[in-house]
């Protein structure tokens, strides 16, 4: 029997029973009708319902751009450009460790003996040199003046003013043309000679054809003070001198054999 005799007849059924005389029948089937009917709108209506209803709009979400800042909290490396500066001011006052002593030049100042390097071969192209060591000796205490010509003078620290007034010694004009230094004899070569010697370096351009001269005053106590060199009766100059190389310098050649 096919789909569509089955529903023929099921209609066919439904219908007589709708018109039959007997009040009980078509009760009961009025009753049916209206159940599957209502059953048919219970399910059906929901789903209509939640198919047109506008289903909401997701709210747009917004981007915040975020920048971290990158914050260099590492410590730099000191260091001391070339000071090229007006040094007639320097060491125009008195400055002593302890201002309890009469600090002055001896009035009688004696010979010093001086170990200093006359010349210094460089490089033409050099515009630094470190001297060799220096050695003097002929008082307890000792005033040193040292002049570049054309050069700047670095003692104790490197690269980095190393002005003190302490331990025993004082350093005025460190970094400067015009470099004094006070103390015991023993103290003030030590000052010289550590951290590789006394540092020589240009302004500008390069060190050779220039000089720089040491005077000692042998004092009653340390101080500095500029017209104390004058009364220096001891005296040594140190010239830095061209190897002479040139941008042009051409090496022989070597034949191997």
């Amino acid at each position: 029997m096919s789909l569509a005799e089955i529903g023929y007849r099921i209609k066919d059924r439904f219908l007589s029973l709708l018109n039959d005389d007997r009040k009980i029948v078509k009760l009961i089937s009025r009753l049916g009708f209206l159940g599957l009917f209502a059953a048919i709108i219970i399910v059906v209506a929901p789903t209509s319902a939640e198919e047109t209803t506008p289903q909401p709009e997701p709210a747009p979400v917004e981007i915040i751009e975020t920048i971290t800042a990158v914050v260099d909290t590492s410590t730099p490396t000191p260091y001391a450009s070339p000071i090229s500066v007006d040094t007639s001011t320097i060491a125009e006052t008195l400055t002593v460790l302890s201002i309890k002593e009469t600090t002055t030049p001896l009035a009688v100042q004696p010979k010093f003996t001086i170990k200093v390097p006359a010349t210094l071969t460089v490089d033409p192209r050099a515009t630094t040199k470190f001297v060799p060591q220096i050695s003097f000796s002929g008082s307890e205490y000792v005033l040193a003046c040292v002049t570049g010509n054309g050069v700047n003078l670095d003692i104790a620290g490197k690269r980095s003013v190393s002005d003190a007034t302490e331990n025993g010694h004082i350093i005025v004009g460190d970094m400067t043309s015009a470099l004094f230094v006070s103390g015991k004899t023993a103290d003030v070569l030590n000052l010289f000679n550590s951290a590789n010697g006394l540092f020589a370096f240009t302004p500008s351009g390069g060190i050779a054809d220039r000089s720089a001269t040491i005077e000692l005053v042998a004092m009653t106590h340390p101080g500095v003070k500029r017209t104390f060199c004058d009364s220096a009766k001891s005296a040594a100059t140190l010239n830095f001198r061209s190897m002479g190389l040139g941008m042009d310098t051409v090496k022989s050649g070597i034949t191997l054999k």
